[in-house]
């Protein structure tokens, strides 16, 4: 039974499909199961096969053409078979569907067709066309356009296809044989319209290179030789075309989707840099350590997640006017391929371990790099990664991949000497990021603190590994390294007896107490203090950091944390910063603001921050 065959729906974002090839000509003879033709949506490329045996009776889509989902390309059924309902149908859904002006969807044989007294009309051409006597001419698509190309007339042509359908190898037989009876003297072989036209234009045919069939020239081929007679002639550009490549397929996608995006979102980029012997060190560890191949940008990627948890408004999606921030960490990592970038996505990052990020990411790779990728592959990202320091690209603006609200750039890393024990120099190895953000959704504090976040997981990542992976200290010069316990955020406070105690952080440790109108001996700072003194040490710290970015000459920084009242619950806070600078009044409160809003002491005064307290019996 006959059957129309339609433009598949490739992933529910397809919009559009192009038609690439047909493995059939219309009139051949088809098995069920055989690929009849290949399509291409806005990320895959797909074969449709045949459901049934029968023969390609109708094509109303040539390869090159782009429909939405669903659109009729053809018809398959018997050859005995009467297809009048199909076409009838097929002919409908073409009418109501407005394809784009490249699509070029054949209308069906059952519908007449004007004839001019020479040539069959091919503009919205049919299936076949009606000769002067009434009688149908049968020709497939390709057929028809050769024939324009040639200006051969259709009802002048034999066709030596299914029941009498005429070939496009028809069409330029007929086209050799006209342009041999009507070539000049020296035997060049041109079609009717190129000999007018060399006539016209005062080209000597002699001198034309033919593209046609067998090398036949065309009207085409005399008017490029007259462009290029001219340009010499005048001095003008006299270039050679090396190579055309269409714009087609997926790299109009890409264009198209690249496009949307800057039209649609209001593109910001922010860039810092890291410290990356720690994060080299570790990865380095982990794939000691753990029975799979480990990367740098798998432990990258722990980091990203890690931040993307701090700052959940970047894993995060824009449409419709509505800011959905997801759980899953659904990162998009870029991959290069010979149609151009895409984005396949590593689920759950957030979710998985070291192990299953490496071996995932790896194979997620291999799948696109081998075209082997699927739409689901493509699809659910919720943050992206690219990265260009591979190629050695130092920093770029990436862009964002719709309807996603951010995007990081990874750089090449760079080994540049900073300043260390006793103010000698040492190479130490940076890496940057340029972070891209939608500014409608969020703003430039925002990814300034995400940055903050990630770059404090890029110089000490250890905390994210799994604990099978042992420290290792990326300074080999530094003897101490191994010998200090760091406190890893994890802080334990001792209170044997009395209204003090000791605090232990890694191998670090100091005394906290009260005053002794509450019980204390007044001997170590309160708890309150010993906070004022985080805060004050963050601030001077962050500070500096801001100052030494922007290249600010600044001495000596110190910080008075004081809180009020002097007892009780603290009810105000009131930092005062001295630096020694001779920067002018903006640039430091410039500093001054942004090293604020990156201490993460001074974050901890936000209402929202989350404490789950517990307690266990000894």
């Amino acid at each position: 039974m006959g059957y129309i065959v339609r433009m598949p729906k490739l992933g529910l974002e397809m919009e559009r499909g192009e038609l690439l090839e047909w493995h059939v000509d219309e009139g051949d003879a088809v098995s069920g199961g055989e690929t009849v033709v290949e399509v291409e949506s806005e990320k895959s490329v797909a074969d449709v096969d045949a459901r049934e045996n029968g023969v390609l009776l109708r094509v109303y889509l040539e390869a090159g053409g782009t429909v939405p989902p669903g659109t009729p390309i053809g018809i398959i059924a018997p050859a005995d078979e009467d297809i009048s309902d199909l076409e009838g149908e097929a002919t409908a859904d073409l009418e109501d569907q407005e394809a784009e002006p490249e699509a070029k969807p054949q209308k069906s044989a059952a519908e007449p067709a004007q004839a001019s007294s020479s040539t069959a009309e091919t503009a919205g051409s049919t299936g076949s066309s009606r000769t002067d006597d009434g009688g149908e001419i049968s020709a497939s698509p390709r057929a028809r356009e050769r024939a324009d190309e040639l200006d051969v007339d259709l009802t002048t042509v034999e066709g030596t296809g299914y029941q009498g359908a005429i070939s496009e190898d028809d069409v330029e037989a007929a086209a050799d044989s006209a342009g041999s009876e009507e070539a000049s003297a020296d035997d060049v072989r041109a079609s009717p319209r190129a000999i007018q036209r060399a006539d016209e234009l005062g080209v000597d045919l002699a001198t034309v290179e033919g593209t046609g069939y067998q090398g036949a020239i065309g009207a085409a081929d005399v008017e490029a030789s007259a462009e290029r007679s001219d340009a010499a002639g005048s001095g003008g550009d006299a270039r050679t075309l090396r190579e055309e490549r269409p714009f087609d397929g997926m790299r109009r996608t890409i264009a198209s989707r690249l496009g949307e995006s800057y039209r649609e979102a209001v593109h910001v980029t922010v860039s810092r840099e890291g410290d990356a012997e720690e994060l080299l060190a570790a990865a380095e560890a982990a794939d000691e350590a753990l029975e799979t191949d480990v990367s740098i940008q798998d432990v990258l990627l722990l980091a990203v997640s890690a931040a993307l948890t701090e700052h959940p408004e970047f894993n995060a999606t824009f449409e419709d006017d509505v800011h959905r921030l997801w759980e899953d960490h659904n990162v998009g990592v870029a991959v290069d391929i010979e149609q151009g970038l895409i984005a396949p996505v590593l689920e759950d990052v957030g979710g998985s371990s070291l192990t299953e990020i490496a071996k995932n990411r790896r194979e997620l790779v291999e799948r696109a790099t081998s075209g082997e990728y699927t739409m689901g592959d493509l699809s659910g990202g919720t943050f992206t990664v690219t990265n260009l320091g591979v190629y050695g690209v130092e920093s770029f603006d990436p862009v964002i991949n719709p309807p996603q609200v951010a995007i990081l750039g990874v750089g090449a890393i760079a080994e540049r000497p900073v300043r260390g024990a006793n103010d000698a120099p040492t190479w130490r190895r940076h890496l940057p990021f340029d972070l891209s953000f939608d500014h409608r959704v969020v703003d430039g504090a925002d990814a300034a603190r995400f940055l903050e976040s990630l770059v404090s997981h890029v110089e000490d990542p250890w905390s994210l590994l799994p604990g099978e992976v042992p420290r290792s200290a990326s300074d080999a010069g530094d003897a101490t390294a191994t010998e200090t316990e760091m406190p890893g955020r994890r802080v334990t406070a001792h209170n044997p007896d009395g209204m003090g105690g000791r605090v232990e952080a890694g191998s670090f440790e100091w005394r906290y107490d009260e005053p002794e109108e509450a019980g204390g001996t007044e001997t170590g700072p309160t708890p309150v203090d010993v906070f004022l003194g985080a805060l004050a040490s963050c601030l001077s710290l962050s500070i500096r950091y801001q100052a030494e970015k922007r290249d600010v000459a600044v001495g000596a920084i110190d910080v008075t944390a004081e809180g009020a009242p002097d007892r009780g619950s603290v009810e105000h806070i009131e930092p005062t910063v001295r630096l020694e600078t001779d920067a002018d009044d903006e640039t430091i409160d410039r500093i001054v603001t942004i090293g604020e809003r990156g201490c993460h002491v001074s974050q901890l005064l936000r209402e929202d921050l989350e404490l789950d307290l517990s307690w266990v019996r000894v």
